[in-house]
């Protein structure tokens, strides 16, 4: 009898610390890949580039209202491909400005102000950041989805690249 007790506490043990390591792996994944969620959020996102050494894309997007801004979410940040860090090395700050949905003061005031600070003038327009936070380039929606996205940004750091060393 206490052979069966000892077991099946054992077996209890054992199924919380699996699920313990699942909660962990699952909560630390973002971290991995390319940020692709909605989080708007530029302190952090500025902080975790730096501090992975990663680009950070700046993504201003007229959410409800742009059509080329839709696109862009739909065709190339939603995608799974996007967020595959084997493939593509940046993280994804989006910063939506709604017509119609209610946003909090706090995010309604950082938008502004890095649209400002950035010059944005038209939707979409994604900012390319290096990991220190210097502007290298920037650039709209480009047709083609995923690959032709990240090929843009690529020549981007390229010729960024060639300029520093020049």
């Amino acid at each position: 009898m206490a052979s069966a007790i000892n077991c099946l506490l054992v077996r209890s043990i054992l199924r919380g610390f699996c699920l313990f390591c699942l909660g962990a792996v699952v909560s630390i994944q973002p971290v991995l890949s390319c940020d692709v969620s909605n989080d708007t959020n530029f302190p952090r996102s500025a902080a975790l580039a730096r501090n992975t050494n990663r680009l950070l894309l700046l993504a201003f997007i007229g959410t409800d209202w742009s059509i080329s801004s839709l696109k862009l979410d739909r065709e190339v940040f939603d995608q799974a491909e996007f967020a595959d860090s084997s493939n593509y090395n940046f993280l994804l700050c989006k910063l939506h400005f709604y017509q119609t949905q209610e946003r909090s003061p706090e995010t309604i005031r950082q938008n502004e102000e890095l649209a400002t600070k950035y010059k944005v003038e038209e939707f979409p327009t994604v900012v390319v950041l290096s990991p220190d936070g210097q502007e290298i380039g920037r650039l709209g929606y480009i047709p083609g989805g995923v690959k032709a996205f990240a090929a843009a940004v690529n020549a981007i750091v390229s010729r960024s690249r060639q300029h520093e060393q020049q």
